[in-house]
């Protein structure tokens, strides 16, 4: 997820073209379940850039999809720390140079035994040649030594690293690793170990699978699944007029008008969007850490979370993962006009302004960008919005501007340092560069104790607190509703483990 990417992975908010609310329409899928056995989901879609690929699919549909038909290794919980899947432990060498994978007595949805041939298939399928579309976890697994790894058994595999890792499991629960079949290249009608079996699929449309009965974690109780895409509109009608069981991500506003509404109950999640500013720290006026000080004092996080995300949330504190396993709880960044003066004058800055990159990406974006812009300019700054394509921002930010925006989803703390802030890292979007941080994050994966890895990372943190190029100003809620005909709905985080997972749904 990520790692997974910032923001043009499912591990980000955010996703692309329009679909129609027809997809709604669509019919139920045939196979194992009669029609008041059937759970139908909706999702944000994203038209014929939808796919059920594990390896290169990333929108929260994808997975959404993927966690029904495939399972990994290890995934993440709602703090974002591993846990066991496909695998039964993981256990590091003396060094953590080699991790010895225990692997989960398993079955192919064919009735082929699970062996670790797939996962040593599945690893060198990530870190081998992609002719079409990147691998999305070829980044955060690149320290696997592939030539070093082997099968000791049919249920043993060992994974040697180029680098010594005692983080490694959370390499292997990130989005991407999900575990596909020995020699598997034709994803059109995937073949998993999940709970439920692949049936149909429709680009934009919707999925269709049915219960496994043979899964290794107990058969679902429900027949049949069925996913759709539809946009936000459609998914509040639908789940009011009981045309689907269950509508995901829905804005604040849609979650109160469905708030207290007969039939209907809404969860709210927190820790569970990240918004943020991002300073390009490799070039004026970010290259200088006074100036990134200074707007770092100049965000007046309440506000912007009150006006521009409704209230729906808790401020940030310009570190990454409130609520996460390792999160550094820091002193509280205030919105300081005063400090922001006496900062600039150190720095040697004048009549400072700069322009603010965004686009109608994500909710509350634009509005967020001019109330930031009006929170500046009473501490004597100008910044100039400037709005991008929607379809192409995420993309363009990476290069653009000086100070852009973005919305992420939970991931792991140290894979957030390692996809976003290490020297080179893939989604760098504030061109962090620092050789002590990258050395304390090679000295952290070294580390053997988990408590002596923690007070590494809290120094990582104290740096970016200081003089950072992030500015996370709000961690949001992720809202769902469901209908009335099932219980034992999934609650948990995005990206974690349990979100989006509807093997424990059952008709009540």
């Amino acid at each position: 997820m990520r790692g997974a990417p910032l923001a043009l992975s499912r591990r980000s908010f955010l996703v692309g073209s329009a679909v129609t609310a027809g997809a709604l329409a669509v019919g139920c899928g045939s196979g194992g379940g009669a029609a008041s056995d059937t759970f139908t989901a909706a999702f944000q879609g994203s038209g014929a850039g939808e796919g059920i690929d594990p390896g290169v699919n990333t929108l929260f549909i994808d997975e959404a999809r993927m966690k029904a038909v495939y399972d990994g290794l290890f995934e993440v919980d709602s703090a974002m720390a591993p846990i066991p899947r496909l695998a039964e432990s993981g256990e590091p060498n003396a060094d953590g140079t080699h991790w010895r994978i225990a692997l989960r007595d398993a079955r192919w949805h064919d009735g082929k035994q699970f062996t670790a041939r797939d996962v040593l298939y599945t690893l060198s399928r990530v870190l081998g040649p992609a002719p079409q579309r990147p691998f999305i976890a070829a980044s955060s697994l690149d320290q696997v030594d592939l030539p070093g790894c082997r099968a000791v058994d049919d249920r043993t595999v060992e994974i040697a690293l180029k680098q010594p890792s005692f983080e490694f499991l959370i390499a292997l629960s990130v989005y991407g690793t999900k575990v596909v079949p020995d020699g598997a290249t034709d994803f059109r009608r995937p073949v998993g170990t999940g709970p439920f079996v692949f049936e149909s699929f429709e680009a934009g449309r919707q999925f269709t699978a049915v219960r496994n009965e043979h899964y290794w974690g107990g058969a679902p109780e429900i027949g049949a699944l069925r996913i759709v895409s539809a946009e936000a509109d459609a998914r509040v009608n639908a789940v009011q007029g009981g045309e689907i069981d269950y509508a995901d991500n829905l804005t604040p506003s849609a979650a109160r008008t469905l708030q207290g509404r007969p039939g209907i109950s809404v969860v709210s999640t927190p820790h569970s969007g990240i918004y943020f500013f991002a300073m390009k720290t490799d070039r004026p006026p970010f290259d200088n850490p006074d100036v990134r000080r200074a707007v770092m004092r100049m965000v007046d996080r309440a506000e912007l979370l009150k006006v521009a995300l409704q209230g729906q949330g808790e401020i940030s504190n310009d570190v990454f993962g409130k609520g996460y396993q390792y999160y550094a709880d820091l002193p509280q960044h205030e919105y300081d006009p005063d400090e922001v003066g006496r900062l600039l004058r150190r720095a040697g800055v004048r009549d400072l302004s700069f322009d603010l990159f965004t686009a109608p990406v994500a909710y509350g974006f634009v509005e967020a960008a001019r109330l930031f812009a009006d929170q500046a300019a009473a501490c004597g700054v100008r910044v100039n919005v400037v709005l991008g394509s929607k379809d192409s921002y995420y993309t363009d930010a990476l290069e653009t501007g000086h100070l852009t925006m973005g919305q992420s989803g939970p991931l792991p703390i140290p894979n957030h340092f390692a996809s976003r802030l290490l020297t080179g890292a893939p989604q760098n979007r504030t061109k962090w560069s620092d050789p002590e941080f990258d050395r304390l994050y090679a000295t952290a994966q070294a580390t053997r104790s988990p408590e002596a890895r923690a007070e590494k990372y809290r120094t990582m943190h104290e740096i970016l607190h200081d003089r950072g190029g992030f500015i996370f100003f709000a961690t949001t809620n992720w809202h769902s509703a469901a209908g009335e005909r099932f219980d034992r709905l999934p609650t948990a985080v995005p990206n974690s483990h349990d979100w989006a997972r509807f093997d424990q749904v059952r008709v009540r």
